[in-house]
């Protein structure tokens, strides 16, 4: 929080005490209210308390939330991106056209990336400390991720006129749509936890 944010917050407190205090000064100005001659102090202790519960809990759990918050939507921007890359090469190998050298690249880098954001995304949930396990998703999602990896990366992708086989393209759409699933599933129980 800025101080900025953080000044104008506390000004607000201190003006709403103010306020209250002048609107008790005026009232019992023009309503004649009888006030009692001694202070019950477990009164004013339980007026104490109450307003320091009434102020300072909502700020811890408001920033506890906010970082959790934080968290899951770090996380969930990873996935989208591994997402992204994985339709990028999906829409290479299902173009079905001779692919050029610079396809090659992208389809061997895009695979080592994917691995990587994925191991990202693995660190990312150990550390977001959300008390729920999502070992079996990501152990599928790995583990689809390597299957896609080898049906698309073969010793003869960089000849000359190579093209996907039409076996190799469904197979591909078929691993592509499960990764895409699987990575849909994990933002959901994400965003429950």
């Amino acid at each position: 929080m800025k101080d900025s944010d953080r000044l104008l917050k506390y000004f607000l407190y201190i003006s709403l005490i103010i306020i209250g205090a002048i609107i008790g000064i005026a009232f019992h100005h023009y309503y004649n209210i009888p006030l009692a001659e001694t202070i019950n102090l477990v009164d004013v202790g339980a007026l104490v308390v109450t307003v320091f519960l009434a102020v300072y809990i909502p700020e811890v759990l408001d920033r506890k939330l906010q970082i959790k918050r934080d968290k899951k939507d770090l996380v969930e921007k990873r996935i989208e991106e591994l997402q992204a890359l994985y339709r990028r090469i999906n829409l290479i190998v299902q173009s079905e056209q001779v692919l050029r050298p610079k396809d090659f690249l992208i389809v061997k880098n895009v695979s080592d990336i994917c691995l990587h954001k994925l191991e990202t995304i693995i660190t990312l949930l150990t550390y977001s400390n959300m008390n729920v396990s999502f070992t079996k998703d990501i152990t599928k999602i790995k583990k689809l991720c390597k299957e896609h990896e080898s049906l698309l990366l073969s010793d003869n992708m960089e000849d000359e006129g190579f093209v996907y086989s039409k076996e190799v393209s469904a197979k591909e759409e078929l691993l592509y749509n499960e990764i895409d699933k699987m990575t849909c599933l994990l933002i959901f129980k994400i965003s429950e936890a």
